[in-house]
């Protein structure tokens, strides 16, 4: 995402106000740092070896939405840059999280629906540019990361700046924009599943004045997976053009028009015989349930993003961010009952769905931001509105348990499609509005930085009714943030942090006499240390947090209605950056606890230890070497049970460049381990983690 500043022309004595609740806003974006620092690049002596190190200590993220170094934000955050995304062979933004801090990405396993994945043990919100860009499930297309110049991720609370959010943080794509240096690349992939995929990526000026920039990013791809009869292909066309009419007045357009089409990867398989042994044994990765030729999952969406930045003088400047996106499905699909478990002849039930969804989402964000000096202080000054408006519908729906005919799930024969069991109707829409204003200031004083914010919000989230009443949420809230670093000589810079967030929840609560669901509000305190070294080779940060949600929809069933819980969350996370010439490390390792504050029981499908290991190495000036160590701990379904034992993955890849040539060959999961990544509850579904990946690369770049 793009940081754009707006910034008010005249701040009479509200400055001194204006600084001090900014200073919360500061802390929050601040909170995101301490886990992804960055490192400067630089130069290997071999022209084709281009630049390495993925990480920029002086880079200012944009999902912070303020203009200050990673570094220096009592909060955290990582930003995951375009090379290393290349080097890791990373195939959507699921898989460019897989070595990040905090981050548990594809938590349920290998999936072509969505990227899962959770951050400190909670969910996270899904946002692009800035902008939240996921609402409901099964009616949009998840963003290629070939279009994007990197990920962020902003952990913990975040609603001062985003309004109503997921307490586990924010997950943020930058979109890749116009340039004013003409480069570009052309892109053939091949590999594992019979994956084929070309793409290109092309920008520049288009006068010589360089008034006019465009930029044109494209994907298509026929791809198998690892799942029989289910398919992964789609296409990707996302054209930019910026008008620079002065040096001071920026605006961007940006579509992106994206469809996909294949089956669900996800088969919702039975326990017994994936995490546990059947009465013929285990069931393998590649068991598809539904039935070919009926069973698909084909989305598409258009969206339509507007920059503007406008610098008013030297201190001052005005930006905004405004999206459209339409977007829609259809889904086929069939999965084994649960509970379920084969019988002596490996027969189950199956459940026959289908359902048509469209999403329709309007999204603005504008700002103005500043930078002066007050007294012996600087500021770095924003103060925001925001409004979020999106609907979402679920038309010819059907759900019928058991109307999928019997199935053997060792020795699969197709062809029992039974659709006189469907009886499809239209579901209720559900729509979202929201307004927020804020206010934040990032204060230094000498060593001592001080940041903070406050916001407030009018939120409504409505069930439309198909009749009678609709189910109407309506609430106010007011968030902040508030951090605290100190700046050693050294490096060292400790600090402490406070941020909040709130998110509404459709729906009542299923009772005799339902009542509207109370929103999910919570707090995080933490506490941390980060390290750059003076010549910024060697970056360290570790972070302790404590995370307390109230009001959290219930994982399991609840007979009689939905049970809202809360929850706890506490643990710390480390991440280190290290670079030798030409030799990079990084190192992430996370602990939490994630448990139902009143049962004490842990939180369903959470990997409570993780710990990744990544090297980059170049010999010579055309070579390069990439290797990579995962583990992820065990996790448990509702409830705590069954568990799901832990899991130690290997990755790595080989480069050589060669003029205005790059080839290179990735390897995820290089020993083929065919694991079980998560189940839903004791005797319930389960879901294979992804199995080894080998592509081929070749890129031509100019």
């Amino acid at each position: 995402m793009h940081t754009h500043h707006f910034h008010l022309r005249k701040l009479p004595s509200a400055i001194a106000l204006a600084s001090l609740l900014g200073t919360s806003a500061a802390a929050a974006q601040n909170d995101s740092t301490s886990s992804a620092v960055r490192l400067d690049t630089v130069e290997v002596t071999a022209e084709s070896a281009g630049q390495f190190g993925y990480s920029d200590i002086e880079e200012t993220p944009s999902v912070g939405k303020m203009d200050v170094p990673i570094s220096e934000q009592p909060f955290s955050m990582s930003v995951i840059d375009e090379a290393f995304i290349e080097d890791s062979g990373a195939k959507s933004i699921q898989d460019a999280l897989l070595y990040t801090p905090g981050v548990y990405a594809g938590n349920y396993g290998f999936d072509t629906r969505v990227d899962s994945a959770k951050v400190r043990g909670l969910e996270a919100g899904r946002y692009l540019d800035g902008l939240r860009q996921v609402y409901g499930s099964y009616n949009t297309v998840r963003s290629n990361v070939y279009a994007l110049e990197s990920v962020e991720v902003l952990r913990g609370p975040s609603s001062m700046l985003y309004g109503q959010a997921d307490l586990g943080g924010i997950i943020n794509g930058v979109s890749k924009l116009p340039q004013e240096e003409s480069s570009g690349e052309v892109w053939a992939q091949y590999g594992s599943h019979d994956r084929k995929q070309l793409a290109f990526d092309v920008t520049g000026a288009v006068d010589e004045d360089a008034t006019f920039l465009y930029r044109l990013v494209g994907l298509a791809r026929d791809s198998d997976t690892q799942v029989d009869h289910v398919e992964d292909d789609g296409y990707l066309l996302a054209p930019s053009f910026t008008w620079r009419p002065s040096d001071d007045t920026s605006i961007t357009l940006l579509i992106n028009r994206q469809e996909n089409k294949g089956q669900v990867s996800a088969q919702f398989l039975p326990q017994v015989g994936t995490l546990e042994p059947g009465s013929q044994g285990f069931i393998g990765s590649e068991r598809f349930v539904g039935e070919p030729g009926w069973d698909r999952y084909d989305r598409e969406k258009t969206e339509t993003t507007l920059f503007f930045d406008q610098q008013l003088n030297d201190n001052w400047a005005l930006a905004a961010t405004a999206r459209y996106t339409d977007s829609s499905t259809e889904t086929r699909e069939h999965w084994i009952d649960i509970p379920s478990v084969p019988d002596a002849d490996g027969e189950v039930t199956r459940t026959i769905f289908m359902s048509d969804s469209e999403t329709k989402i309007f999204n603005l964000d504008a700002r103005l931001e500043g930078a002066f000096e007050l007294g012996e202080t600087r500021h770095q000054l924003i103060a925001g509105i925001d409004r979020q408006d999106a609907r979402w519908s679920q038309d010819n729906y059907s759900s019928v348990s058991g109307g999928g005919g019997r199935f053997d799930v060792y020795d699969p024969e197709y062809g029992n499609l039974q659709l006189d069991s469907l009886a499809p109707s239209d579901r209720p829409d559900n729509e979202i509005e929201q307004v927020g204003v804020y206010l934040g200031d990032h204060i230094e004083l000498g060593p001592v930085v001080v940041s903070a914010g406050l916001r407030h919000d009018w939120a409504e989230n409505r069930t439309l009714a198909l009749s009678g009443s609709d189910t109407v949420s309506d609430q106010e809230e007011t968030t902040g943030r508030l951090g605290l670093m100190y700046r050693f000589d050294n490096g060292v810079s400790p600090y402490i942090s406070y941020s909040e967030a709130f998110s509404m929840n459709l729906g009542n609560d299923g009772t005799a006499n339902p009542s509207p669901l109370k929103p999910t509000t919570g707090d995080q305190e933490e506490v941390g240390v980060k390290y750059v070294s003076p010549d910024q080779s060697l970056a360290v940060s570790v972070a302790y947090f404590d995370i307390t949600q109230q009001n959290r929809i219930s994982d399991g069933a609840t007979p009689g209605g939905v049970e809202q819980v809360g929850a706890v969350v506490d643990g710390w996370e480390l991440q280190l950056n290290k670079r030798w010439e030409q030799f990079e490390t990084q190192l992430a390792y996370t602990n939490l606890n994630a448990t139902n504050d009143s049962t004490g029981v842990r939180l369903p499908f959470v990997a409570e230890e993780q710990a990744s290991w990544w090297n980059r190495l170049y010999i010579g000036s055309q070579w390069r070497v990439g290797a990579g160590v995962r583990y992820v701990g065990d996790n448990v379904g509702s409830g705590g049970a069954p568990v799901v034992p832990s899991s130690t993955l290997y990755d790595a890849m080989v480069g050589y460049t060669m003029g205005e040539w790059d080839l290179s060959l990735d390897v995820k999961n290089i020993t083929d381990e065919e694991y079980v990544s998560w189940c839903r509850y004791d005797g319930g579904d389960c879901g294979y983690g992804e199995r080894r990946n080998i592509t081929a690369n070749i890129r031509y770049q100019f």
